[in-house]
């Protein structure tokens, strides 16, 4: 779930058919993924086409 007035990304991974949070990234920190090797991103870069039309 992304939060554009907070800046933030909460991730969560399905366990026994429920959503479980496992991360709360703030927009300096980085989102990896596990299923795509090598794949990365700032968090900041989720959000700064909204800011900039702010």
């Amino acid at each position: 779930m992304a939060n554009w007035q907070l800046q933030q990304l909460e991730v969560y991974r399905r366990e026994t058919a429920q959503l479980k949070l496992i991360a709360t990234l703030l927009v300096d920190d980085e989102i990896r993924s596990p299923l795509l090797q090598g794949f990365g991103v700032r968090v900041h870069r989720f959000f700064w086409i909204i800011l900039a039309k702010t």
